[in-house]
């Protein structure tokens, strides 16, 4: 039961985060003005079509491309405002989210690949 619900969880927020990026990777593509603004907007384009791919490889992947957009989005947009602090906590929770996810998926595959 509880991997069941594990794999739920995480493909519920592959899905989300997945569907999410790719519409505001879209959507937000035109008004990326610099080019580290440009790298966070194809950051989150990228980690919605990984999200939205995604398997246990890919999730390892999803959670790196996620960790480096909350890391760096706020030195990209607010970069007057932004505070080394304001990314650090941004990356540290968006890794700790993206460990979770791929601990599930490989917990889940492991548990179905057994005999």
């Amino acid at each position: 039961m509880k991997q069941k619900a594990a794999w739920i969880l995480s493909m519920l927020l592959l899905l989300n985060t997945g569907g999410i990026g790719l519409y505001n990777g879209v959507t937000e593509m035109p008004d990326a003005q610099t080019a580290l603004q440009r790298s966070v907007t194809i950051g989150v384009l990228l980690y919605g079509v990984l999200g939205l791919a995604a398997a246990v490889w890919l999730s390892a992947a999803w959670a790196v491309v996620v960790t480096y957009v909350a890391s760096t989005a706020a030195f990209a947009y607010a970069a007057a405002d932004a505070t080394v602090g304001a990314a650090l906590a941004g990356g540290l929770g968006a890794a700790a989210i993206g460990i979770l996810v791929v601990w599930c998926a490989r917990t889940v595959t492991a548990g179905a690949l057994s005999p």
